[in-house]
């Protein structure tokens, strides 16, 4: 099978989308397709996808309201339709929508089957009945259960909808028998600094947890950019925590050296969130804001514990409880890194989604 992938990536980082894409291309290969991605500029993604021997194409009109670099929509369908051909592409799998809305109207001009996985944390209605006006004809991919639910609403859409949970590497260093908690972990924050992952409601935590725990509260790490991070930093010197909490940026594959601490993702909304996963393939403990795909992620407090969105008690509560379960050595890594392999491993996630393409191709052959 020949599979294309669009998606809109950042320069400097990696989101999410970007990030989905690259575990399941490289899974992908490792299952025998041939695999390629086209997004809009150069950077972190497409340096990991070449990296990983997935060849990368540039088309810089890729998303319709980017006029920097002179381009017309349909200069950039063209040029999407002529990589298509010259790929043989059997499928185009998109992953954000500005791609998309280019992306599919090319897949349709050239009769190429095409697929849009809905990564963002809104319902995707508004998307679904956007494509629906234009037109277009796709196969729509959700990895959030509670995102699908939704969906399933607008079932007289026209668009045929799949339920795929999200999947990343596992860590092939890091066995149960090998994992080891440190008695006290450093708390991490690991996304971009905006409103929607909720760095202030972490920060904010941060302020009740050194109250309660004194010099003995650890150290909360960022590793992250976004158009927050000056607001952010005055915050953490008003409240008079530059001692404990600390900025460093984003980093590539930053669990990998911090496979000892404990993830806090106090996010305000999710779809189907990458980093838990990341964190569950690490046996990392963990707290999270229980919003999208998270619940089914973290069932019970065996794998992490669930706070309410938006509540600074509820997130330093929920810290703190699990804090003591580690000093008292309560917590155990093993139920974590196992549920990770078993339900949500990179190639768990390319066998459901080669499943759904096995599908629309076959639709589309009857049709």
């Amino acid at each position: 099978m020949r599979i294309i992938h669009v998606t809109n990536s950042a320069e400097r980082s990696m989101l999410g989308p970007e990030k989905h894409v690259l575990y399941l291309a490289v899974a992908q290969k490792a299952r025998g397709y041939n695999v390629m991605a086209i997004t809009d500029r150069p950077g972190v993604f497409a340096e990991a996808c070449r990296q990983h021997d997935i060849p990368v194409a540039i088309v810089q009109g890729l998303n319709p309201r980017d006029a920097r670099f002179g381009y017309t929509v349909n200069k950039a369908i063209e040029e999407f339709i002529a990589k298509f051909k010259s790929f043989n592409a059997e499928l185009i799998h998109c992953h954000t929508v500005p791609a998309a809305s280019q992306a599919i109207v090319a897949g349709n001009r050239a009769g190429i089957s095409c697929i849009l996985t809905l990564h963002a944390a809104d319902s995707g209605e508004a998307q679904l009945r956007g494509l629906r006006r234009a037109g277009m004809r796709v196969t729509v991919i959700s990895p959030s259960q509670v995102q699908l639910e939704s969906l399933n609403k607008m079932a007289n859409s026209g668009i045929d909808l799949y339920y795929a949970p999200n999947g990343t590497d596992a860590n092939v260093l890091v066995g149960p028998e090998k994992t080891q908690i440190s008695p006290q972990p450093s708390l991490l924050f690991v996304g971009s600094l905006k409103s929607r992952k909720g760095p202030d409601v972490a920060i904010l935590a941060m302020a009740e947890l050194r109250r309660r725990r004194g010099q003995g509260c650890p150290a909360l790490n960022i590793y992250g950019d976004g158009h927050q991070s000056e607001y952010l930093r005055e915050m953490v010197t008003v409240l008079n925590l530059n001692d404990k909490v600390n900025f460093h940026g984003f980093q590539f594959d930053i669990l990998d050296s911090c496979e000892t601490g404990l993830l806090i993702m106090p996010s305000r909304a999710e779809n189907a969130p990458l980093v838990i996963l990341e964190a569950m393939s690490r046996g990392m403990p963990i707290v999270a804001s229980d919003v999208g795909e998270v619940a089914s992620m973290l069932p019970d407090p065996r794998y992490g514990r669930l706070v309410r969105p938006d509540s600074i008690l509820s997130l330093a509560d929920a810290i703190d409880s699990l804090l003591s379960d580690i000093e008292d050595g309560q917590f155990d890594p093993c139920p974590v890194i196992e549920r990770h392999r078993s339900l949500y491993s990179s190639e768990k996630m390319a066998e459901r989604i080669e499943e759904i393409y096995e599908q629309v191709l076959a639709n589309t052959v009857k049709v």
